[in-house]
C-alpha cells in the first residue's frame, strides 16, 4: 500500500486549474543592529483608550510584591545566561516542556524568569486561575509580543514584499485590531469552511511526518490561493521547490526557537542562525510571491464571491494586508495542523476501541470508502471532534501563551504591574489529574455533552485546556484548521486502520509541540 495513496484519501476538494508566472528576485542577508524590536509606550497609551489602566484591583494592596515572585536569581554580569552554558548549567540542551515542569516543581504555580540579554523578563504561570485572570484582563486589544526575528524580517528587511505591513501576528494595538477585522471577515466565517469541503509489511517508513506535511501543504495551498499545488505527486522530487518549502519551513520554527526563546545575539549581530533563518524567510517569500501572482493572473472577475480564494477574498479589501496575511497562512499552516493530525493517529492507533469507535461513526456520513467528506459531517460527527479535542488537550501546538498586561493584575497572590510580559503555560494543566479525571488517558468521551459523570468535561476548569488561545487574540486560523483536521482524519480513518506495535512514542517541544518519534505506524485497509 503506498503512502502517498492513504494521503491522498484525505484531501478531496477540488479547485480550478491556473498558468504559471514567475517573479523572483534575491534579497540579501544583513547584519542588524537593534536594541529593542518593541516599543511598547505608543501601544499602551493607546490601550488607555480602551482600559483604565490606572484601577487598582482588588486584593492588589495585600498581594505580595512583584520583587518577591520566586524564580532563579541572576547572577552579576552574567545574568541567567550561565544556566544554558554546556557542563554546568542545569537548562543546558532540556526539552522545553521539562524546563517549565522542573520550574514549576522547583518555584511554584508562578515564577519570575529574567537576566536573559536581548529579551525582556516574564512570569510564567501554571494555574488556570491566574490565566483566567489574565484573559479576563487583556483588554479590547491584547499586546502580544514573540518572535521578533520574524517580525524584524517582515517589517524591516523586506519592506518591498510586505511594505511595513505586519500579521495579525506581528501588530499590535489598533493596528492589529484593523488587521484583523479584516481577516476575521473572511476566515472566521462558517461558510468560508464549508467552501472547502464538498469536495510490504503495511509499515509507514520513517518520513511518513514529511507525506502529511505534503498533504498540509496542499490544503493550505487550495485555501489560500485555490489551486492545487502537486505537492502529492507521486513523483515529486526531493529538491523540488515545494519539498524545499516544507524543510524550510520546520527549520523556520526550528531557528524561531532558537534566535527568540533562547539566549542568542542575533539582536546586536548577524549570527549563524540569524543567516540561517534570513536564508529560509527568503525562499519561503518569493515562492509564496509565485504563487500569489499566479493566482492573481489567473482571476477570474465573473466568479462569484463564494467560489474565491482566500486571497482574492482578503486582496479586495485591502493588498498589503492579503499579501502579509496569505504569507503567514502558508507558513503557519503546514507545521502546526501536520503535528496535530500526527498526534491523532497516534493517540487512534494507541486506542484501538476509540479508532473503532469513530469508524462507526463515519461510516453514517461515509457509507462508502470512497464517499466524499460534506457538510454533515464536519457539522455533526461529535466523535470525531471530541477525538480532535482530546488529542489536542493532550498534545497542543502551542504550549504557552504570552501576553503583556495593559494593566495591574494580581497572580498567584503577587502584583503584577501594566506591561509585564505574562506567560499561561496550558500544558501542564490540561494534562493535571486536579482538573482532568486520569488526565494522561486518551478519553475523548469526555467532550461529549452525553457525558455527565466524573470524566465529562463540564467538570473541567475551562481555562484548563485551550488550544486555539483565547479571547480576541484566538487563532484566525481555527475553523480552517479544525476543517482540515476534520476532512483530513475522517477520510483516513474510514479507509485504514491503525496500529502502534513500538513503545510509546517520545514527545518534545521547541517552539512547537508534537511527536519526536519517526510515525511507523501499522496500516491496513478496513474494513467496508
Amino acid at each position: 500500500m503506498a503512502t502517498k495513496q492513504m494521503l491522498r484519501h484525505g484531501f478531496v476538494c477540488q479547485c480550478r486549474s491556473y498558468g504559471s508566472t514567475q517573479i523572483l528576485r534575491k534579497a540579501a542577508s544583513q547584519p542588524i543592529a537593534i536594541n529593542d524590536v518593541n516599543s511598547k509606550d505608543a501601544y499602551y497609551k493607546k490601550m488607555g483608550q480602551k482600559v483604565d489602566v490606572d484601577e487598582r484591583p482588588e486584593g492588589w494592596d495585600q498581594a505580595k510584591p512583584f520583587s518577591s515572585i520566586p524564580g532563579p536569581k541572576p547572577l552579576p554580569i552574567l545574568g541567567n545566561v550561565w544556566r544554558f552554558f554546556p557542563g554546568i548549567g542545569e537548562y543546558h540542551n532540556i526539552e522545553l516542556v521539562n524546563w517549565y515542569k522542573g520550574m514549576k516543581e522547583k518555584y511554584g504555580d508562578i515564577v519570575y524568569f529574567s537576566g536573559i540579554p536581548g529579551k525582556k523578563p516574564s512570569v510564567l504561570c501554571f494555574n488556570p486561575d491566574d490565566t483566567e485572570t489574565i484573559f479576563r484582563n487583556e483588554g479590547t486589544w491584547p499586546i502580544r509580543y514573540g518572535l521578533n526575528s520574524y517580525i524584524y524580517y517582515q517589517q524591516k528587511m523586506r519592506h518591498d514584499v510586505f511594505q511595513g505591513i505586519g500579521g495579525v501576528l506581528s501588530t499590535q494595538g489598533e493596528k492589529w485590531f484593523e488587521n484583523r477585522s479584516v481577516v476575521n471577515k473572511i476566515l472566521m466565517q462558517p461558510r468560508t469552511v464549508d467552501l472547502y469541503v464538498d469536495n510490504p509489511d503495511n509499515m509507514m517508513p520513517n518520513d511518513f511526518q514529511n507525506e502529511i506535511f505534503k498533504w498540509t501543504m496542499e490544503s493550505m495551498a487550495l485555501i489560500t490561493y485555490n489551486k492545487r499545488i502537486g505537492v502529492l505527486n507521486r513523483n515529486l522530487q526531493k529538491d523540488s521547490q515545494e519539498q524545499r518549502f516544507i524543510n524550510s519551513v520546520l527549520s523556520l520554527f526550528d531557528l524561531s526557537y532558537k534566535l527568540d526563546i533562547l539566549p542568542s545575539l542575533w539582536p546586536y549581530i548577524s549570527t549563524p542562525n540569524w543567516r540561517k533563518f534570513v536564508k529560509a524567510m527568503d525562499f519561503l517569500t518569493e515562492l509564496n510571491q509565485k504563487y500569489i501572482q499566479e493566482c492573481l493572473d489567473s482571476s477570474d472577475p465573473s466568479i462569484p464571491d463564494h467560489d474565491k480564494s482566500v486571497l482574492e477574498k482578503l486582496i479586495e479589501k485591502d493588498r498589503r494586508i492579503a499579501i502579509t496575511m496569505v504569507n503567514d497562512m502558508m507558513i503557519a499552516g503546514i507545521d502546526t495542523t501536520g503535528k496535530t493530525i500526527a498526534a491523532v493517529l497516534y493517540y487512534l492507533a494507541k486506542n484501538p476501541g476509540k479508532q473503532e469507535k469513530l469508524r462507526q461513526e463515519l461510516k453514517t456520513y461515509l457509507p462508502e470508502k470512497s464517499s466524499p467528506v460534506n457538510k454533515d459531517l464536519t457539522r455533526a460527527s461529535p466523535y470525531l471532534k471530541a477525538v480532535i479535542k482530546e488529542a489536542m488537550r493532550l498534545s497542543p501546538i502551542a504550549i504557552g501563551i504570552l501576553r503583556t498586561s495593559v494593566k495591574d493584575m494580581v497572580l498567584n497572590g503577587y502584583q503584577i504591574p501594566k506591561g509585564t510580559e505574562v506567560i499561561s503555560i496550558n500544558i501542564l494543566p490540561s494534562r493535571d489529574d486536579k482538573y482532568f479525571m486520569d488526565a494522561n488517558e486518551f478519553i475523548p468521551e469526555r467532550w461529549l455533552r452525553s457525558t455527565t459523570d466524573e470524566y465529562s468535561s463540564k467538570n473541567v476548569h475551562p481555562f484548563a485546556s485551550f488550544p486555539f488561545g483565547l479571547g480576541p487574540r484566538s487563532c484566525v486560523g481555527k475553523r480552517l484548521a479544525n476543517m482540515e483536521l476534520q476532512v483530513g482524519v475522517a477520510k483516513i480513518i474510514r479507509n485504514f486502520q491503525f496500529s502502534w506495535p513500538h513503545p510509546d512514542a517520545q514527545f518534545g517541544a521547541t517552539l512547537l509541540y508534537g511527536i519526536q518519534t519517526p510515525l511507523r505506524f501499522k496500516v491496513v485497509e478496513a474494513d467496508e
